[in-house]
């Protein structure tokens, strides 16, 4: 009789287990759909469709950090429960790749919510179209968000920013994974390029991407093309 009690309970512990991991499996497959939602819907708030330039330039004057420490691994646990308000960040442009469909905001500083929802500037006083410009975001294991779609970027592709007051376009030219350390990729240059940077699929180096300024458009001249990148209206925001 002992025995078999003894049994039943170790049992009733196996299925609990069972069980207990099961809701944890359950639990983080649907923390992952909830963060992509949080990540889409805090791009979409702060899409530059959204934005004025007077606004641009009033963000560009915020105070903010440069700190690196300050930003980790993606998480979708994170990502819930920090559940930031997108419109406390500064945005000050938005990148856009059309061959690898990324459109993104960008953010003044180094933060770990600017990572979360869009892609962070590097270097104080960095300005678009001049010198290097280098921008940051996560790499994330959802193959449409953020800078995940960097890896199937080619030599030549065209990269876009703007600040509303033009678009800036830039022809890709280097390619490379490196360690983590290297910092000359922040460098300032003679010549004007954007610098993207984001983790490679195995998180432990860093994927870099460099693309040389070929042409400054005015808002007003802008091409449908650039426009369509945007998702701007063929009338740009006043």
């Amino acid at each position: 009789m002992r025995k078999h009690k003894s049994r039943n309970r170790r049992n009733f512990i196996r299925y609990l287990i069972a069980g207990l991991l099961f809701c944890m499996g359950i639990g983080l497959l649907l923390l992952d759909p909830l963060k992509n939602y949080f990540i889409q819907q805090g791009q979409e708030v702060n899409s530059i469709v959204n934005l004025t330039r007077e606004e641009i330039v009033a963000n560009q004057q915020r105070t903010v950090t440069y700190n690196f420490e300050d930003v980790e691994a993606i998480s979708a646990y994170r990502v819930l429960k920090n559940r930031i308000n997108p419109k406390d960040l500064p945005t000050i442009g938005a990148i856009a790749i059309p061959s690898v469909k990324v459109n993104l905001p960008i953010y003044l500083g180094v933060s770990e919510e600017g990572m979360y929802l869009g892609a962070c500037t590097l270097i104080k006083n960095q300005q678009m179209g001049q010198s290097n410009y280098p921008l940051a975001s996560h790499h994330s294991i959802h193959p449409d968000l953020l800078f995940a779609p960097l890896k199937h970027l080619q030599l030549d592709d065209l990269i876009y920013l703007t600040d509303l007051d033009a678009v800036y376009v830039y022809r890709t030219h280097l390619i490379e994974t490196v360690d983590p350390y290297r910092m000359d990729v922040l460098a300032s240059t003679e010549q004007s390029i954007v610098t993207l940077i984001t983790c490679d699929d195995t998180l432990e180096n860093r994927l870099i991407i460099q693309a040389e300024l070929i042409d400054t458009k005015p808002m007003k001249q802008v091409t449908p093309e650039m426009l369509d990148a945007f998702n701007l209206a063929q009338t740009v925001p006043e």
